[in-house]
């Protein structure tokens, strides 16, 4: 197989200039061209890990119910920032924060205490996408913290 390619834009020409050093343009192509191969495959392995963790049982997050599915944005941050517990919307927003934390937890015991790199969850509902803002505040907040030595 042969490539070719022109490189017009002067910034790009200098930085390649810069890193191909004492090499040959053919030989300095031919090493660009299989170290991003190896970078293609190494993206393309941890965009597969990630699907499949995205499919681990625990991490499937469960639905909003159907009486808050078309609540909108608004009135659900209007009903966080009365914190009142009993309000059906903080009490649904609860549920989800609870169950998201819940597999997340699980997940981390069952892998030495360490979440997936990378989570994919697509909030299909203003509600789960509140409730999944809350939750990765918290997981944010619980890394962040220092840890006690052992």
């Amino acid at each position: 197989m042969k490539l070719s390619f022109e490189v017009t834009d002067e910034a790009q020409i200098k930085q390649l200039e810069a890193l191909r050093g004492d090499k040959s343009a053919e030989e300095f192509s031919a090493l660009c061209f299989a170290e991003g191969l190896k970078l293609a495959d190494i993206q393309r392995r941890q965009m597969e890990a990630a699907k499949e963790i995205g499919k681990h049982p625990l991490l499937q997050f469960p639905e909003t119910k159907a009486e808050f599915k078309t609540v909108e944005a608004a009135a659900i941050q209007a009903a966080l920032k009365e914190h009142k517990k009993e309000h059906p919307i903080v009490a649904e927003v609860a549920r989800l924060v609870t169950a998201y934390m819940a597999q997340l937890g699980t997940f981390a015991a069952q892998n030495a205490n360490r979440l997936p790199p990378a989570i994919q969850v697509e909030a299909s509902t203003p509600i789960q996408h509140a409730a999944l803002q809350i939750t990765m505040a918290a997981v944010r907040a619980a890394q962040a913290k220092p840890r006690k030595a052992a």
